[in-house]
């Protein structure tokens, strides 16, 4: 299973083809998400072990909830009691879309599957491994199998076609252009969701589904009005992937969806350092890049995932938001000395992700780390290792608690302080009592009958108030902040000082 995004740029039968590997793992399900946003069609890679099959019920929802073109394509065929019907009746729980089946298993006396038989051109094809299939003739034995599945899948066809529907109404075998005329609209129109199988290890299954993506899959400018863009301002991308790249620097990976996109072009607010095509971990230099095509511009400091490109401006597009965070650790650098560089290796980090979070907790003074599982920050400490050489260490995060009183109380206190002159002296008494949970901290001056200075109210909220400076050392014994509670300034008393200085007296004249 792999843990990162990768593009893969090739041609196939003389066209240009864009794959984009994305991680299975659903802890980092916000990466493929970003991918399916800019992608023409989406291949769900599924095993057959109905069991697993909610692993992908999150991606089907949010293909179904965002109108994406989606196929299914059921992997490791070759397995043992492989059955890619209950797989198939399983993954329908999970999706909106009627999932029709575009093949059917062909295998021998033990029951492996050996082939597969294609319910539009109703061929059988033999399967070998690493090689071509080979065409071989339809079993008799599964004549009856197959004719029952294609009607199925003309029937899924016809809820949405009223011409197939009256053609099987009067028992008319539709031709195989028109079948593949509605696969193709169909698809595009996310209405259905085609389901091939085979073996990827064995190269089996795979032809069949490329040539299915090559003539049913949308064009890219079809795409673009599925997702609302404009493709007659300029020149026009939208990053969905940011990496950080060693000497190269900020690396945006971007789908291009109008004009071409050029070395110095200027794009929202920065001018682009370089266009790349890429081909797994390895980059290409271009001088441009034409509509449709997946490439990476370098040293776009402004752009962020989810920006949306356009002349020298930025347009807003709808982009899926960060999942919230699950799963947090903290961590500090083993050497002190690294703690600037870890703080700005993380910050790197969550541009890349934006489902990773790092803040520091003012309470605990911890550097707290979250994501969507354990993984997911097992992955960003590996990378801390090998990318920026930094060893750290993870614990626990501390929980911030809170504390209260339980009953009212009284505070009695006497201030006596003589420095020469008149000295000071006061009798304070405090009143608290418990409020409601969150509630906070509340002080009340109920000082009546007396005039008491506003400097002397003032000085006892903030002694009050375990949570002021003023405070802080008069309240060791509470180990968090206090709220939900009140204080009330019930009593002052002060003596009222006579001057000690002899009055003057006029002289009478």
């Amino acid at each position: 299973m792999s843990t990162e995004l990768s593009v893969a740029s090739f041609d196939y039968l003389g066209e240009a083809w864009t794959l984009i590997d994305c991680p299975g793992s659903v802890e980092l399900g916000h990466e493929a998400r970003c991918a399916m946003m800019v992608a023409d069609a989406v291949v769900v890679v599924c095993e057959p072990q109905p069991e697993r099959a909610v692993a992908v019920s999150s991606l089907l929802r949010f293909l179904d909830e965002r109108d994406i073109p989606h196929l299914i394509f059921v992997n490791k065929m070759d397995q043992p009691k492989a059955s890619v019907r209950a797989t198939l009746e399983a993954l329908q729980a999970y999706s909106t879309r009627p999932l029709l089946l575009r093949e059917i298993p062909m295998r021998d006396e033990a029951g492996q599957v050996t082939g597969m038989v294609d319910l539009v051109s109703e061929r059988a094809w033999r399967w070998q491994p690493h090689q071509a299939s080979a065409l071989v003739s339809l079993p008799e034995r599964l004549l009856d199998e197959e004719g029952q599945a294609r009607s199925t899948l003309l029937e899924a066809l016809a809820d949405f076609d009223d011409r197939l529907m009256e053609e099987l109404l009067e028992d008319v075998v539709p031709s195989t252009d028109d079948i593949y005329q509605n696969l193709t609209r169909d698809l595009q129109d996310d209405l259905v969701v085609p389901v091939f199988f085979g073996s990827a290890e064995n190269g089996n299954g795979i032809h069949r589904l490329l040539k299915a993506l090559r003539h049913e899959v949308p064009a890219s400018e079809v795409t673009a009005a599925r997702r609302g863009i404009s493709t007659d301002q300029g020149p026009t991308a939208e990053v969905f992937r940011t990496l950080f790249a060693g000497q190269t620097g900020k690396v945006s990976l971007a789908r291009v969806w109008a004009g071409e996109i050029r070395d110095g072009l200027t794009l929202g607010r920065d001018r682009i350092g370089g266009v790349s095509a890429l081909m797994g971990r390895k980059s290409t230099s271009r001088r441009s890049a034409q509509a449709g095509e997946v490439v990476a511009l370098s040293r776009m400091a402004s752009a962020a995932t989810g920006d949306l490109l356009c002349g020298e401006r930025g347009i807003e597009a709808d982009w899926p938001e960060p999942p919230p965070p699950l799963f947090a650790v903290a961590l500090s650098a083993q050497r002190q000395s690294d703690d600037v560089k870890l703080t700005s290796a993380l910050g790197r980090m969550c541009q890349e992700d934006p489902s990773l979070k790092s803040e520091h907790n003012p309470e605990t003074g911890e550097l707290i780390v979250s994501g969507q599982g354990d993984l997911h920050l097992q992955i960003m400490l590996s990378r801390l290792q090998s990318e920026y050489g930094l060893t750290v260490t993870r614990e626990r995060p501390t929980l911030p608690y809170r504390e209260t009183i339980t009953r009212p109380g009284q505070q009695h206190a006497r201030h006596k302080k003589q420095s020469g002159g008149h000295g000071e002296f006061a009798d304070v008494l405090i009143e608290v009592r418990p409020e409601p949970r969150g509630s906070g901290f509340r002080f009340a001056d109920r000082i009546t009958g007396a005039w008491c200075p506003s400097s002397t109210s003032r000085r006892s909220r903030r002694g009050s108030n375990p949570t002021s400076r003023a405070a802080r050392s008069d309240f060791r014994s509470w180990t968090w902040p206090c709220r939900s509670w009140t204080a009330a300034f019930t009593r002052w008393t002060a003596p009222t000082w006579r001057s000690r200085r002899p009055r003057r007296r006029r002289c009478p004249s």
